[in-house]
């Protein structure tokens, strides 16, 4: 290939393509977005390239550009919200932008430069990507509802509904994007000369997409895809080697009265803080948890335990209900609680991921049906 045609392809080269699932409804700021991408994607033209010059000037450009956006973005997001705690949310995470670019470059400062740059764009486009689909979109949904002269509160309350679905959004989205870089990568693969070089470009993307396709995006928890495809890994292994296999299936009690009385940002709130207690209680190689949808919860303990696994489940217990996290609508308690049903034994056979969660799940309704904040691990 002539460096003429190699030069075109990087020239033609796009690392982050406009997806529809990006789309706000409002024409200012889905133009602006696009905008911002043509950036990013010049901004990976010049790493490409190794041109350290002109990637500084083009991110002076795309950071410039970004402030502009933010200051149109917010002066439509004050018309509707005020001073909503969904605007100062907002306003914070945009405050929060350059602050963390600033911070990259000092973790990097003893770094070549080629990776501090990487490690820009790889922010860039991570953060564009969560702060349309889960912030813009949400707030856009409000103005939408707003301008057909729906109230702020009902607004909110319909955006929150329409959006109980974006990690899915996210996931297909990137999934959309990847394909798209895929292709493209491949055949600049045919066609270049340097094909390690693209060949590692390629595992690493394929790395960070792996990473969020398995990650809950709120909580930061494993997600319900990754739960399905490690539990039939260690459910095989269990078989092999005749060891215990534990499942607890997890609901936060009275949660949705929480989201209804307190709003959704505090709900998410509230998971964060639960995934944060399990992840620290759960903290052994051999254990897994996973965010299984909204409130529910899954644990998975793969290595023999010394403790039993009813004791822990109830320290699991126990130490939700210690982080007193308000719930006046809760019919058992001050605090949020949760109910476990617990199963735990050496699988054989017939044992397969169903049986497990049924059983799991049969024995989470019944804690539930005797009033709930408890564990039942046995019939």
């Amino acid at each position: 290939m002539s460096a003429n045609t190699l030069s075109e392809h990087h020239d033609n080269f796009e690392v982050f393509q406009w997806n529809a699932n990006f789309d706000t409804g409002l024409a200012i700021i889905d133009e602006q977005h696009k905008r911002i991408i043509d950036l990013l994607n010049k901004l990976a033209r010049t790493l490409i390239k190794e041109d350290d010059i002109g990637f500084t000037d083009v991110f002076e450009q795309l950071t410039a550009y970004a402030n502009y956006h933010f200051e149109t973005e917010e002066a439509i997001w004050i018309a509707c919200f005020g001073d909503d705690e969904w605007l100062v949310s907002h306003q914070s995470s945009h405050a929060s932008f350059l602050p963390a670019i600033v911070d990259l470059k000092k973790n990097y400062a003893d770094r070549p430069l080629k990776d501090s740059l990487r490690e820009i764009l790889k922010f860039l486009i991570r953060w564009l990507v969560y702060h349309i689909i889960d912030s813009d979109k949400r707030m856009a949904i409000v103005v939408n509802h707003m301008g057909t002269g729906t109230s702020l509160a009902q607004a909110k309350k319909i955006s929150a509904e329409e959006m109980l679905n974006s990690d899915q959004i996210l996931i297909d989205t990137i999934l959309s994007m990847y394909d798209e870089l895929s292709a493209r990568t491949l055949k600049m693969m045919q066609e270049r000369a340097e094909r390690e070089i693209v060949t590692e470009k390629l595992s690493q993307a394929n790395r960070e997409l792996e990473k969020l396709a398995t990650t809950d995006q709120l909580t930061g928890l494993y997600n319900r895809r990754h739960f399905l495809t490690v539990f039939e890994q260690e459910l095989r292994r269990a078989k092999r080697e005749q060891h215990f296999i534990t499942f607890m299936m997890l609901d936060l009690d009275y949660f949705k009265r929480l989201n209804d009385d307190y709003g959704h940002l505090h709900g998410d709130a509230a998971l964060n803080q639960v995934s944060q207690k399990l992840m620290l209680i759960c903290r052994r190689p051999g254990d897994f948890v996973f965010r299984l949808g909204g409130e529910e919860f899954g644990i998975l303990l793969t290595d023999q335990n010394s403790i039993p696994s009813g004791e822990f489940a109830e320290t699991i217990r126990a130490e939700i209900e210690d982080l007193k996290i308000p719930n006046v609508g809760s019919q058992i308690a001050d605090y949020l609680t949760v109910s476990i049903g617990v199963i735990s034994k050496i699988p054989d056979a017939s044992d397969e991921l169903e049986s497990y969660m049924k059983a799991a799940d049969s024995r989470l309704y019944k804690a539930k049906a005797k009033g709930r904040n408890q564990v039942i691990d046995h019939d």
